[in-house]
């Protein structure tokens, strides 16, 4: 393979491609640089003037998925964001479908302790929240919001929805993954206790 392949210089883009293939293959332990320019088909020089280090590489991987993780929920929110329930769901659904999609680029974006530390990774992780946030606002501008602290409701929706993906992505609610339409059951669930005891009605 030549590095010909990528057009416009594009080679960035194409190394972050494989280094997401190759996470998804074998989590973030199997990041590595040499197998990443062997299987583009360029030098490892190539391949650090993009990544200095595995570090800046597996920061880069996380920053894809939590812009892919933002365009999916705001996908999802875009045709119900005028009904508090609704959106939850939407996000909810969103959330699962994605972390059980990619499981393994889950466990990397929220392991890593750069995620508070690093801006750049700071910032599109933020950007995952915007959507909720905008819920919480709505709500609130309605006078529909029962705690009146957006931050903590906005903590509080998060944790319930990952805590739910994290159990389905471990395995450990076999009963649920097991069962046809069991998973959006669990989902509607989750978003009506959450709108329930969030929400004023």
């Amino acid at each position: 393979m030549s590095s010909k392949k990528y057009h416009h210089g594009h080679l960035h883009e194409a190394l972050l491609d494989e280094a997401c293939k190759q996470v998804a293959k074998g989590g973030g332990l199997a990041l590595n640089l040499s197998e990443l320019a062997r299987s583009t088909g360029v030098s490892q020089p190539a391949v650090y003037r993009h990544f200095a280090s595995k570090q800046a590489l597996t920061i880069s991987v996380a920053q894809r998925g939590f812009e892919q993780l933002t365009e999916a929920l705001q996908q999802a929110t875009q045709p119900v964001q005028d009904d508090s329930f609704e959106t939850i769901r939407a996000i909810a659904e969103a959330y699962v479908v994605f972390a059980l999609e990619n499981t393994e680029l889950v466990r990397l974006m929220f392991s890593l302790k750069e995620r508070v530390t690093e801006p750049a990774l700071q910032n599109i992780s933020k950007a995952a929240a915007v959507t909720l946030f905008r819920l919480v606002e709505a709500a609130k501008y309605r006078g529909g919001l029962r705690n009146q602290d957006d931050d903590r409701t906005v903590r509080i929706i998060w944790a319930t929805i990952h805590g739910l993906a994290v159990l389905l992505m471990d395995e450990q609610l076999p009963f649920i993954t097991d069962m046809p339409g069991e998973i959006s059951a669990h989902i509607e669930a989750t978003a009506r206790t959450l709108h329930i005891g969030l929400f004023a009605q």
